[in-house]
């Protein structure tokens, strides 16, 4: 009897200690960030970084890619592209405009688009933005390309993440194009 109590014991204590896969990596600088530190504290599944090296670690495995547009310039120039990292789901925090977060701020390739004015900028600085590659292929089709200009909140964010990595959301279909 004894014997079942420790195994039970030990068993409970097992399922209790198992460590929370990282379901996102989120680069940010710590000054001006985005989402507050104490939403992201409530979400262990989320790792915060402010090191593009420890950000690259973290997507040896298929997660949630967020960049905080305070921490651009910490994202190494082509990374994005690459496999497998490029058939990841993304997050640009801080701008709700995909062509301006993915196509000019963290130069992913293939957006096209005109160039904005200073005014229709200015109007991008809020929101968030979600992009995810269907093959990460660069130039192949999107699963999601969106912009949400509203109040970037870690459940939301993280509700689109988590839905793209669980293959929740359709596919766009492929443009057509008629001549």
């Amino acid at each position: 009897m004894k014997l079942v109590t420790v195994f039970v014991i030990l068993v409970l204590l097992s399922a209790c200690s198992r460590p929370i896969s990282v379901r996102a990596a989120y680069l940010t600088q710590p000054e001006d960030q985005q989402l507050p530190q104490a939403e992201l504290d409530k979400h262990p599944q989320i790792l915060v970084t402010h090191d593009f090296e420890e950000f690259k670690k973290a997507a040896r495995h298929r997660i949630g890619l967020w960049i905080d547009k305070n921490a651009i310039e910490l994202v190494e120039e082509g990374w994005l592209d690459k496999m497998p990292q490029a058939s990841y789901p993304m997050v640009m925090v801080g701008y709700n405009d995909p062509l301006v977060a993915f196509g000019y701020l963290l130069q992913v390739c293939c957006f096209m688009g005109h160039v904005l004015t200073n005014e229709e900028y200015a109007a991008t600085e809020s929101g968030f933005s979600v992009m995810e590659r269907k093959s990460g292929e660069p130039g192949t089709a999107l699963i999601m390309i969106q912009g949400f200009k509203q109040q970037p909140t870690v459940n939301d964010i993280l509700k689109i993440s988590n839905d793209l990595l669980d293959g929740k959301v359709t596919p766009l279909p492929l443009p057509v194009i008629t001549p």
